[in-house]
């Protein structure tokens, strides 16, 4: 059975985001959901949260 390990992405800026997103991808990572999420300051009330997953190594 295929294992896999899990990250996520707080996407807050869009131009700084990107850049993580390709980082993420260019590393396995494959964005599998993003959910909308209440943020904690006053300016910023709602943010993407993306949730990411890649396969994890079988250990030998």
């Amino acid at each position: 059975m295929q294992r896999f390990e899990y990250t996520v992405a707080d996407l807050t800026k869009l131009g700084k985001d990107l850049g993580e997103l390709n980082r993420l991808g260019a590393e396995g990572w494959e964005a599998v959901g993003m959910v909308s999420s209440f943020g904690a300051s006053e300016w910023r009330l709602v943010h993407p949260v993306v949730l990411l997953k890649r396969p994890l190594a079988d250990a030998a």
